[in-house]
């Protein structure tokens, strides 16, 4: 199974940076790009556990740089404009609403110069990874084990490994078992989770504040907006009261928020693009990969999720973007 991995790999890379000699395989094409998490350690980063959802700094440092190299990297509203240019055109977003994950990747956006969007909850509890990474963080650094055990197993969900006095890769590979275990749980319950847990344990989650927005915002390359967005056909009136909240919260941090929302879940349907425009907004995001086309619905856009594997490899970079053409 290994060998066929390592195979799959190599046809990967190599796929991809031959896709890279054809001519002009990006002329005019138009993408927005969903970036995950930047920790402050590449070491972490790495972990099985942590790997799936994270970027450390020298991946982000290498995604930068492959991209900057065949992309023109621009903000959003570029981003949605067509272009007759050889070069693609690729703008990247930001799903978080915690200050060090903000500042661990404008850090290197602000030395090359590339802008981003970051979407965030109006309400960090709401974050649908909070519970993951304070789970995480905690069982690796073995404090708080009894309290995440027993939320857990009030929430009626499998209990964790318990680590052992010090935690290895054997250790990190059973916690990415147990998070993927938990994938198809209700995402209502993983939040309540994370509520409940961002209250009981000693952290270093903070949401990012007025003045960091507003100093990031002013550099002219950092554009905020409203995450986390989720609606279903038979709730409106929950929509419009996100809606509210976000925009209130925007309006706090930043001077000039996006229009643009990014919604959870999957691409809508006809009756809820409706009533997404009957809640007033304009412009709306979701995780269904694929170019951003004159086709593309502004309701429906798509974005490209690209993680750590990704990051690290040119040519599996290549071959993954250049596919969905």
């Amino acid at each position: 199974m290994k060998a066929l991995g390592l195979a799959q790999d190599l046809a990967q890379r190599l796929r991809g940076h031959w896709r890279r000699t054809l001519l002009n395989p990006g002329r005019g094409q138009r993408a927005l790009l969903h970036l995950p998490r930047v920790l402050a350690s590449e070491t972490e980063a790495r972990l099985p556990h942590c790997a799936p959802w994270s970027l450390g700094p020298s991946g982000f440092e290498n995604l930068l740089v492959t991209l900057n190299g065949v992309a023109g990297m621009v903000n959003l509203s570029t981003a949605l404009t067509p272009h007759a240019e050889h070069h693609p055109n690729i703008s990247l977003t930001f799903d978080t609403p915690w200050r060090h994950d903000i500042e661990n990747a404008t850090g290197l956006l602000d030395h090359y110069a590339i802008p981003a969007s970051i979407f965030i909850t109006a309400a960090p509890t709401q974050d649908t990874e909070l519970w993951r990474k304070l789970v995480g963080d905690a069982l690796w650094q073995r404090h708080s084990l009894k309290r995440i055990r027993d939320t857990m197993g009030d929430a009626g969900l499998p209990l964790p490994p318990m680590p052992p006095h010090h935690p290895d890769h054997a250790y990190s590979r059973a916690l990415l078992r147990y998070f993927l275990q938990l994938a198809d749980t209700d995402s209502q319950c993983l939040r309540q989770v994370g509520e409940h847990l961002l209250g009981v344990l000693d952290h270093s989650l903070q949401p990012i504040d007025p003045f960091s927005a507003r100093r990031l915002e002013s550099s002219g390359l950092f554009r905020f907006g409203a995450g986390g967005i989720r609606y279903t056909a038979q709730n409106e009136e929950g929509l419009h009261q996100q809606l509210r909240r976000s925009r209130k919260a925007l309006a706090t941090l930043c001077q000039d928020p996006l229009s643009t929302i990014a919604c959870t879940g999957e691409a809508p349907s006809l009756q809820a693009r409706q009533m997404l425009q009957r809640a007033g907004v304009t412009t709306a995001l979701f995780d269904t990969e694929g170019w951003v086309t004159q086709r593309s619905n502004p309701l429906a856009l798509p974005r490209i999720t690209v993680n750590q594997a990704l990051a690290q490899s040119p040519g599996r970079l290549f071959d993954h973007l250049l596919g969905f053409l």
